[in-house]
Order: C-alpha cells, then sequence, then structure tokens
C-alpha cells in the first residue's frame, strides 16, 4: 500500500508538471506575451524633432477640405509636406499650430486692435493630415489662436482633441481656463517620461484673449505671473526631461533680445532646468544655446504656413526655417539629456517646406553659427552652439562621448569634428545679413 501510494504521489506530480508546464510555455508564447522584454540601451534614447510656425491659410481665406490655395493655386494636404517627410522621424515631432483649426467660414474675424490684422484658420483635414505625417506634438500657444475669438478656441480644441486617435501625444497653451490653458503634460516615450508645456505672445496684450480662471484663452507670455506659472507647474511634473515652447520674438530680427536671454536663458533653463525650451514668432533663426544642460532654440523660423511671406530674398541670414532634431540619451547618473543635435536650413517655407541644396544648406549653417558666436555668457554657464556642416547641407552638434552610445546617436556622431571657421567668401555676406 505504501508504496502504491508513493507511486500515485509520484504520477500525480509528474502530471502537475507537465501541466504546469504547458501553461508556463503558454505564458511566453509569442502569439500570447505578458510582459514584454526589458528595453536595450538603445530604446531608452529618445529623438525630438523640432518645427516652427505652422499652419494652412493664407489671411483670412476660406478652408477647403481637401487643401489650401494660395494666390489661386491649390495644393493637396500631401503636397504640401512632401519635401520634408523623410525628415518627420522622430519619437516626438513637433510643430506649432499658428491657426485656429475649424471647419467653419462663418466665425467672426477678430481684428485684435489692429487696422490690417492678419487672421488664420485650417480645416480639420489639414491638421490631421500633419498628424497622420508623424508630427504629434502641437503647440497652440501663439498671436493667432484667438483670430475667430472664444469660437474659434473652442473649434480648436473640439477638433484637435480626436487627433489624439490619430497619434497625436499632447496640445499645450490653450483652454476653456487658466488652469486648463498652462496644464503641462507628462508624455511617455519608450520607457522615459517627457514633460511639455507651452505659453505665447497674445495679441497687443489684448485682455480678452488671456486666459482667466472661467473664461476660455491662451497663456500670455508677455505677463510675468503666467510664464512663472507654466514654468514652475512644468518643473514639478513627474518627468524625465522637460520641453517648454515660447512663441515670441522680435519679428524679422535674428538677434536674441534681453527678454529671452532673462527669462529663457537665466531662469527657465539656469534656474528652474527646463532641459529644451523651443522659441518661434520672428520668422527668421534666432541661434542656438546650451545654458547649463539644457538647450535653448532662441527661434526656429517658419515652418510651413501659406500665410507667410516668400523669405528667398531676404539675405543669407534671414531666408531660411530650421527644422530641428534633439537626440537624447541617458547619462552615467541616469539622467536623460541632449546628446547631439541636428539642422536642417529650409526653404519655400510659405507653401512646400524643403531641405536646402547642400551648397546652400552648408552656407546658412555658417551664418546660424555666426549669430551662434553672439551668443554664451561671460561666466561660462551657457555658450552658442557651433553646428559642423555635412556634405548634405544640415548641421551636426555632439556632446562628448557621444560617439560611443550604441545605435541612431553613435552612429550619427562617429568621425564628428568640432566646425570649422566661416569661410572667408561668406564672411562678409553673412556679417552683413545678420547685423541685426
Amino acid at each position: 500500500m505504501i508504496t502504491s501510494h508513493h507511486a500515485s504521489v509520484r504520477a500525480l506530480s509528474y502530471l502537475l508538471f507537465v501541466v504546469l508546464g504547458v501553461v508556463l510555455t503558454r505564458t511566453v508564447s509569442a502569439e500570447d506575451p505578458i510582459a514584454p522584454p526589458a528595453p536595450t540601451p538603445v530604446d531608452r534614447t529618445v529623438t525630438i524633432t523640432l518645427g516652427g510656425d505652422t499652419g494652412f491659410s493664407p489671411n483670412h481665406a476660406p478652408v477647403q477640405a481637401k487643401g489650401v490655395r494660395r494666390h489661386g493655386r491649390f495644393q493637396a494636404w500631401a503636397d504640401t509636406t512632401a519635401g520634408i517627410a523623410p525628415h518627420v522621424d522622430g519619437d516626438l515631432n513637433f510643430i506649432n499650430i499658428e491657426t485656429i483649426v475649424t471647419d467653419s467660414n462663418k466665425l467672426r474675424r477678430d481684428t485684435k486692435g489692429q487696422r490690417g490684422p492678419f487672421n488664420f484658420r485650417t480645416h480639420p483635414n489639414g491638421a490631421r493630415h500633419l498628424v497622420e505625417r508623424g508630427f504629434n506634438v502641437f503647440s497652440l500657444a501663439n498671436n493667432h489662436s484667438m483670430d475667430y475669438g472664444p469660437a474659434g478656441l473652442k473649434d480648436t480644441l473640439r477638433l484637435v482633441e480626436p487627433l489624439k486617435a490619430h497619434g497625436l501625444k499632447a496640445h499645450a497653451g490653450l483652454g476653456m481656463n487658466r488652469e486648463e490653458a498652462s496644464r503641462p503634460h507628462v508624455i511617455p516615450v519608450k520607457g522615459n517620461k517627457i514633460g511639455f508645456a507651452a505659453i505665447g505672445i497674445v495679441t497687443n496684450n489684448l485682455a480678452r484673449h488671456r486666459a482667466g480662471e472661467n473664461k476660455p484663452g491662451q497663456i500670455s507670455y508677455r505677463f510675468s505671473d503666467d510664464f512663472n506659472l507654466i514654468v514652475d507647474r512644468l518643473k514639478r511634473t513627474d518627468s524625465d526631461y522637460k520641453m517648454l515652447s515660447i512663441h515670441y520674438g522680435l519679428e524679422g530680427r535674428v538677434r536674441t533680445d534681453a527678454m529671452q536671454i532673462r527669462d529663457w536663458r537665466n531662469k527657465a533653463a539656469l534656474k528652474d532646468g527646463i532641459d529644451l525650451i523651443v522659441g518661434h514668432h520672428a520668422h527668421v533663426p534666432r541661434g542656438v544655446e546650451i545654458a547649463g544642460k539644457s538647450v535653448i532654440f532662441y527661434g526656429l523660423g517658419n515652418f510651413l504656413h501659406h500665410g507667410t511671406a516668400d523669405m528667398t530674398s531676404k539675405g543669407i541670414c534671414k531666408d531660411f526655417g530650421v527644422f530641428a532634431k534633439v537626440h537624447l540619451a541617458r547619462d552615467p547618473q541616469g539622467a536623460l539629456r541632449a546628446k547631439a543635435i541636428e539642422v536642417i536650413p529650409l526653404t519655400q517655407m510659405h507653401r512646400k517646406p524643403k531641405p536646402m541644396s547642400p551648397a546652400s544648406g552648408r552656407a546658412r549653417i555658417h551664418a546660424l553659427n555666426y549669430l551662434d558666436s553672439r551668443l554664451g555668457s561671460k561666466d561660462g554657464r551657457a555658450k552658442g552652439v557651433r553646428f559642423t556642416p555635412q556634405r548634405n547641407g544640415s548641421g551636426l552638434y555632439c556632446f562628448a562621448g557621444a560617439n560611443t552610445i550604441p545605435g541612431r546617436i553613435g552612429k550619427l556622431c562617429r568621425g564628428w569634428k568640432p566646425a570649422p571657421g566661416i569661410p572667408s567668401n561668406l564672411r562678409r555676406r553673412i556679417a552683413g545679413s545678420c547685423a541685426r
């Protein structure tokens, strides 16, 4: 009986072992995974691309469902972004939406206290096209967000929010009240958390356009309490990397101004530790700086906007836009930091942005370096970025040790050398164009 009992126990144990083995095999099978493998070091890198002012609208032009018309010439949505599409390859792809989003041509325009105001509106199909092209982070905070008053704001929020079902990860800077308009967002990206917030100027500081406790509107950059609020809320987010969009800058001026140095460099970057500050509005590039461990784009210039001028004849320092790529990776202390920056000079931003030819692009990289050489602080905590011109017309800056990082960053920075001086045949031309 004892022998028989032991045999039965052994048989039962074997049966349980077989059943458990089947269950475990089923648990980890490719058809029904429970827990994905832990990210590799390559998975822990993040790329953020940055585009400037964007909108499908000449001044007060009617919206159309299939595309946009400028000077009588029609463009389908896909045609407008075809030239830049191969470069929209980040984990996060940012643009500033400088227009309301609406499917109505009956909204009343807000003159904004101006004699000849510019009012921009974009059909929701255009916004959806941008998302489907890969752009997944929107700033809505700028001096055109209230071009059609509260009704236009409500249309924008109503029509942009559903784009999250198509790939949009976050939009910020506009809301039905002050809390919503100033609310930062935390975006999960490959095991990392990216904090994002946006603020921009309000035309003529109009009180009716500024968000209130129970009033729809925008968070306004020229009000110090709004700026302090947005930076403080972003700083306190539980995120690994913090990104702030700011719509501000004297139009047509390539030089940074005292307000940017005070607020962007000294406060947001050096004091409050915002990692990436992205500026736009001036319609021209305004230089790139590293302040502490932060990267500051003082102005990207235009990206894709049918309501802006053709910049072709504006001179070598002003006739291009900047499309940037910021590559992040974990440092030895585990912090997510910028390890490489690419900049691509653009042309035809008024209808169909595309990279400049290699020779023209390299010349604009030297112009950008000229602007950057005027940046930096005497105490050495901030310095302008010098980009090395590449054969394809882009510019590249690599931080120390970037060439040893596995994957995209290491490949990009392998063999990188610091930027050369500005060629003698370009110096006078660049200096004249970049005079102010």
